[in-house]
Order: C-alpha cells, then sequence, then structure tokens
C-alpha cells in the first residue's frame, strides 16, 4: 500500500492518581513506549501530573471519572446520586448497579464532567487532546458520557 501508514497510539491512564505511578508514566512517555496520557483531575497528584505533562510536553486528555474518589463539581459540597453517603464515588460496580438501575441522575453527571473539564483546563491551561473514561465509565450501556465528550 502506497503512502498508507498506521500511527499506535499507547495511552498511559489515572495520570495524577499517585507520584509514583506517574514518575512510570513519564519515564515510558520519554522511553517512546507512551504516546499520549489521560489525567484523573481528582486525583492526589493530579498539581503535580499536570506539571510533569507540561514540563514534557506530553499530550494529555481528561480521564473522566465517576467512580473513584471524591468529586471535583458541585456534588462535593452536598447530596448527590453519585456519591455514598461519604461523599465518595459508588465505585466501578456501585456506579454500574446505580446506572442499571436507573439511580443516576444524569444532568449530576453533565455537572461533574464539565466540572472536571474546567479542572483539566486549570491545570493545564488548554484543552484536552482526547476524553476517555476511568474504569470503562464511557462504554456502559446508555451511557452518561454528555455530547461534548
Amino acid at each position: 500500500m502506497t503512502g498508507s501508514r498506521v500511527r499506535l497510539v499507547v495511552t498511559a491512564d489515572d495520570f495524577g492518581y499517585c507520584p509514583r505511578r506517574d514518575e512510570g508514566i513519564v519515564e515510558a512517555f520519554l522511553a517512546g513506549a507512551v504516546t499520549s496520557v489521560s489525567l484523573l483531575v481528582n486525583g492526589a497528584a493530579a498539581e503535580s501530573a499536570a506539571e510533569l505533562a507540561r514540563r514534557h510536553r506530553i499530550p494529555t486528555g481528561l480521564h473522566a471519572n465517576l467512580s473513584e474518589g471524591r468529586p471535583v463539581g458541585p456534588a462535593r459540597k452536598g447530596s448527590s446520586s453519585l456519591l455514598s453517603p461519604e461523599g465518595f464515588f459508588l465505585g466501578k460496580m456501585g456506579f454500574r448497579k446505580a446506572v442499571a438501575a436507573g439511580d443516576v441522575v444524569l444532568p449530576q453527571v453533565r455537572e461533574e464532567l464539565e466540572a472536571q473539564l474546567s479542572r483539566f483546563r486549570e491545570l493545564l491551561g488548554r484543552n484536552p487532546t482526547h476524553v476517555d473514561g476511568h474504569q470503562h465509565v464511557h462504554v456502559l450501556p446508555g451511557g452518561p458520557m454528555p455530547s461534548w465528550v
């Protein structure tokens, strides 16, 4: 095939989860094994991961998260269909069960995802190169990802 090229994109997700993981991801990027990262903006190391991405000019997308940790949007200040009584996301299986049962309020999903996009822009000063979902929340049947994704 003349002129046809295939480009392999290898994305490391959970960037921002913790410093040790982030160090390994950066090493893999610098070695050429990883071509982009997906930033978990509610991760414990999101700020330092964003700095690493800027410093090393790593193509960075948003790793949308509705299943682990605490929200970054308005839900963190009150009750939400996305959260446990303790204020954490429901977990991977808890979220899937809530979606299947019709218990997830879609405007709350939109608010949280928009807040995560806003947080990404604050941390990196630009839009994400791509958006994917933590623990595959973006592929659930009748998935909760809004149209801007």
